[in-house]
């Protein structure tokens, strides 16, 4: 009879592998470079035609031929998205020293947040039948699910334990690692296979064209003079893992997961509420869920869309959280600066880039920020890198439909 694992919330978790490709790098050691030395990855887009769009620019990751990673075999019926978790998954089960086949694999969880980067395959379906070919592969429909990557990374590495896919907008991979956070403090698994891809796809990027919220340049977060956000696409893995476990078999730890929250606006589907109540609220439950109080964090690797609205509700949120005082005190920065929004990848990518703000002692810069907005006047770190003493990093994701998601990292 199967041993039964019981509740245990005080097992702690840590991270001890991280995969990352963006349009600033496309592993963690470039992705780190790039990262500190304020590298903007956004420019013309090149995977689809965007001739009849006001904005034309996007954070599209440079690399050719993705699948060249992967034998055939391994990529039947994958989307670009998919590709791209799987090239990040790859590298952070590479970088982990995981024997897969020497641990429990239904002591591993998978669990993946998700966008709409599987409609890339289905557009170029439906190109194919447009162009007169009446028959496209059908297995250009088969990754349009969002659990796709989800269920090829656990066939992939042949993992039994609990898989599941998040998808809450641009909130969905920070809830996935929260979710992991869960698995492991309550006795289900050991480790957690967490984090998100997207890529862009046409329908993402008419949308966002037709809401009229992006610039027509780059992204400039909490800048006086921005128009908008800069879509992105991306993937990043972050694998957790219960302290001892790590420890027992001399794993590198990279942070440690001290809590995090999520939560709803109920305000409007688009728009956030225009006070930041809702994101607010997500801040306080991650701090109480952590233990800590608004003194122990040094850094918060904001939402930062670049949108008005987004930029001027986050900064109030954090005002009313944290005090006057202690905001101003706050090192605060954007990556989506460099990265572009990356939508169901955001909150992993920038949960890396929190992470490694802890692991480089230093604050990743917002860059094209040359003239603050007035109702944006906090520490938002323009356009350099800062090296200071870090020792709990925040990072907010707040989404469409008013998901938010807030997740705390600890140096370790």
């Amino acid at each position: 009879m199967k041993k039964s694992h019981t509740t245990n919330h005080n097992r702690r978790v840590v991270i001890t592998a991280l995969g990352i490709i963006t349009a600033i790098g496309e592993t963690v050691p470039a992705f780190t470079e790039g990262l500190f030395n304020g590298k903007c990855g956004i420019g013309p887009v090149t995977i689809f035609d965007t001739k009849d769009f006001p904005c034309q620019q996007a954070a599209q990751v440079k690399k050719e031929n993705l699948e060249t990673q992967f034998k055939p075999k391994e990529i039947k019926r994958v989307s670009r998205c998919d590709l791209l978790g799987l090239i990040a998954a790859k590298e952070a089960i590479s970088n982990v020293g995981l024997e897969l086949k020497k641990l429990s694999t239904d002591r591993i969880s998978v669990i993946m947040g998700g966008g709409a980067g599987g409609v890339r395959s289905w557009e170029q379906h439906r190109r194919a039948i447009w162009s007169g070919d009446q028959r496209p592969a059908p297995s250009l429909l088969f990754p349009y699910s969002a659990c796709t990557l989800t269920d090829l990374i656990a066939n992939t590495y042949k993992i039994t334990g609990p898989r599941s896919t998040i998808t809450t907008a641009c909130s969905s991979s920070t809830t996935s690692i929260g979710y992991g956070f869960d698995l492991i403090q309550n006795n289900t698994c050991d480790i957690a296979i967490t984090g998100g891809a997207e890529s862009l796809t046409e329908l993402t990027f008419s949308g966002f064209n037709s809401l009229r919220v992006m610039d027509p340049e780059y992204c400039r977060p909490f800048d006086k003079n921005r128009q908008g956000l800069s879509l992105g696409e991306g993937a990043a893995v972050i694998i957790l893992e219960e302290y001892e476990h790590a420890i027992n078999r001399n794993a590198d730890i990279f942070a440690e997961v001290l809590g995090y929250a999520i939560n709803a606006d109920a305000y409007h589907m688009t728009s956030p509420d225009p006070g930041g109540k809702g994101m607010g609220n997500v801040m306080s439950s991650a701090l109480k869920n952590s233990d800590i109080t608004t003194d122990d964090i040094d850094y918060i690797n904001a939402h930062g869309t670049a949108t008005k609205a987004n930029d001027k509700a986050e900064t109030m949120a954090i005002k009313k959280v944290f005090g006057p005082d202690k905001a101003e005190k706050l090192a605060i920065s954007s990556t989506k600066s460099m990265v572009g929004h990356c939508l169901g990848a955001s909150g992993a990518i920038e949960a890396g880039a929190a992470i490694l703000s802890l692991t480089q002692q230093t604050v990743p810069p917002t860059i094209h920020l040359n003239e603050p907005d007035p109702d944006c006047d906090l520490d938002y770190v323009p356009n350099k890198a800062r090296p200071m003493n870090i020792t709990i990093a925040m990072s907010n994701s707040f989404a469409f439909g008013g998901n938010n998601s807030c997740i705390i990292f600890k140096k370790i």
